[in-house]
């Protein structure tokens, strides 16, 4: 990818020149992304554009020649020219998973690192997930008109090229079946697919000769376009040329419904029975869902899912929320007080609550200083930035199928496309706080109590389940005797081996240093076990990006701080370990709590194992290093 620096606006960087000047660059901050409403009659929004964000954020450097042209512009002057020449994002960053809902309020995404590097983002932040959730959130409600009836992306003629492929691949991962746009093909594995235009008939000396021509190139299974002159006569032809076997045929003009239903009769009286008919022609979801009684098998939307007249903008904002007074000094909230235009200070922290079917009730957030909820609510953001490493790289397909999911999650008159209020708003919820913790000197650790881990899961561990649901009994019972709990999760990349961690392809792992693939970021296996109640974790640990890992110790909290050092800064001298597995990560875990200097519980069936033998010698050893075991 080319470098992305330059696109951006000059405030932007008149803005840091300032900072430079000042000395201010290098002060702690953070920024948001959100939207104040969604567009009139919404009633969601659908995340779209990350997976592009995240790499245009790795290359948003500059070169000599760029920062000469800077200087001679007047943007910016030679100190921070100097600051430029070495600059690569090196901060963090939260935020919702692509293909995720969001609602008036959602913080979206959330920059964390110094005022300089944080500001220059704003523009290649909003103009991505601005465009392709835009895209995505109207193409999300195409797809529920169409009650699972297939939809081709074909809007690249009628936006900037570069724009068709964004807009391709944002309409795919919301539930679009394939797109006409080759270069997303190429370079987002988007299906592609696509015939033959009017023309080509025109070109023809008669439509037979034009469908002729096409079924010897493609086969009968094609789909031959009928109206360029009669429909009906198109028909006749097409099932003449290709036989009763073709595949479809394509309505481009006319009353779709009325056509359909024409085409389909004289489908069936001429045995093509089997013949599908795809409709085109400005479909927006208004008008798909108007057809959703026509015999049509499958539409083709460009025009109105690639251009604004199809998708309101996103209108999101991306403003400073929290800003330290010097390097090492506490942040403190900022906010916007203007009419219309105000925001809430303060890193934001959202959940969300379902009810017994699953769907989705209630979003909100609480600020930094504010304790988790503790009646069963999901946190919403995850990491996706530690350090200016990604660590949040998902597959297209795999974001396809999680915006599927977010969308089951919602009843069914959120999905109206009818016009309608926002289905939710976030808001800020006020927490009592809990008791002090700071008397306590104990914490207590969670380990690996994943999807992957517990039954039905890649490395499932006999027993798994069952242990979740005892560790929220536990902390239910015993939350607030801890100073902190901290929970951990393996939080591989996706399409590598992570170090030698996962066996190579074409090899099978051998269950001691390579292993099957699990626990890859933004997939359902690395997320916690659904029996174990969250609510009191007050620290959240990833472990294994790029790497094998097995000791939560090893891992980071979603501020990048080392679990030991959170620890003993929040004064621990004894810890609890508790999870899956056993003999691995458990082990692992506890011995490392030893090197420590931690007086370490291995608390009685709270873990799982994945064999009994290698948990007997684990317990052995355990004990041996000074851990208390209860057998």
């Amino acid at each position: 990818m080319d470098r992305t620096g330059l696109l951006t606006d000059r405030y932007e960087l008149t803005m840091l020149d300032s900072f430079v000047r000042d000395g201010s660059a290098s002060r702690p901050a953070v920024f948001e992304a959100f939207a104040r409403r969604l567009p009139e009659g919404r009633r969601y929004g659908m995340l779209a554009g990350l997976g592009r964000l995240l790499t245009a954020i790795e290359h948003f450097t500059f070169d000599a020649d760029e920062l000469a042209w800077l200087q001679a512009e007047g943007v910016i002057g030679e100190q921070t020219a100097r600051y430029l020449a070495e600059f690569r994002f090196g901060g963090d960053i939260d935020g919702y998973r692509e293909g995720d809902l969001y609602f008036p309020g959602s913080p979206i995404f959330t920059v964390t690192g110094t005022l300089g590097e944080c500001v220059v983002l704003e523009t290649l932040v909003l103009s991505i997930l601005n465009h392709d959730t835009a895209i995505a959130s109207a193409a999300a409600r195409m797809v529920d008109a169409a009650q699972g009836r297939p939809i081709i992306e074909m809007g690249g003629r009628r936006t900037h090229e570069e724009a068709a492929v964004a807009t391709a691949r944002a309409a795919y991962l919301a539930g679009f079946a394939t797109t006409s746009n080759l270069a997303a093909g190429r370079r987002y594995a988007v299906p592609t697919a696509g015939t033959a235009a009017h023309a080509f008939t025109l070109a023809h000396d008669t439509e037979a000769d034009a469908f002729r021509s096409q079924v010897e190139a493609l086969g009968v299974g094609t789909t031959l376009l009928v109206d360029t002159y009669d429909i009906a006569e198109g028909i006749r032809t097409a099932v003449e040329v290709a036989g009763t076997g073709l595949g479809a045929i394509r309505i481009d003009s006319g009353d779709l419904a009325e056509e359909s239903h024409k085409a389909r009769v004289l489908l069936d009286e001429l045995g093509a029975t089997g013949t599908r008919i795809v409709v085109t022609s400005d479909l927006d979801e208004f008008v798909i869902a108007a057809l959703a009684d026509a015999p049509i098998d499958g539409y083709g939307v460009g025009t109105r899912v690639a251009t604004g007249s199809g998708h309101p903008t996103a209108s999101m904002v991306y403003k400073l929320v929290a800003i330290a007074d010097g390097a090492g000094a506490p942040l403190r909230p900022v906010a916007k007080k203007s009419k219309d235009k105000g925001s809430v200070g303060g890193r934001k922290h959202p959940f969300r609550t379902y009810d017994e079917q699953g769907l989705l009730v209630a979003e909100w957030f609480t600020t930094a200083d504010a304790p988790p909820p503790g009646d069963g609510a999901r946190p919403v953001q995850v990491p996706l930035v530690r350090s200016g490493e990604v660590v949040h790289r998902p597959t297209l397909g795999e974001v396809r199928d999680f915006a599927a999911a977010t969308l089951a999650a919602l009843p069914a008159e959120a999905r109206s496309v009818s016009a309608g209020a926002a289905y939710l708003t976030t808001t800020l919820r006020e927490e009592t706080p809990m008791a002090p913790k700071s008397s306590s000197t104990k914490a207590l650790v969670v380990v690996d109590v994943q999807n992957d881990f517990v039954e039905g899961g890649s490395l499932g561990v006999t027993g798994g389940r069952e242990v979740a649901r005892r560790i929220s009994e536990h902390l239910a019972a015993h939350a607030t005797d801890y100073a902190l709990v901290a929970a951990s999760r393996d939080w591989h990349r996706a399409g590598e081996t992570n170090g030698g961690h996962f066996h190579e392809p074409g090899q099978d792992p051998d269950f001691v240093s390579t292993w099957p693939v699990h626990c890859v970021q933004g997939e359902t296996g690395s997320d916690y076990a659904p029996e174990l109640t969250t609510g009191a974790v007050t620290h959240h640990v990833v472990k294994g990006m790029g790497e094998p890992a097995y000791s939560a110790f090893e891992g980071v909290t979603e501020t990048g701080e080392r679990l030991a050092d959170l620890l003993h800064a929040a004064g621990v001298t004894e810890v609890d370990v508790t999870g899956i597995a056993t003999d691995y990560c458990v082990r692992a875990t506890a011995l490392d709590a030893v090197k420590a200097g931690f007086t370490v519980r291995l608390l009685d069936g709270l873990h799982a194992g994945v064999a009994p033998d290698s948990s007997a010698a684990a317990l052995d050893e355990l004990a041996a290093a000074g851990v208390e075991v209860a057998r």
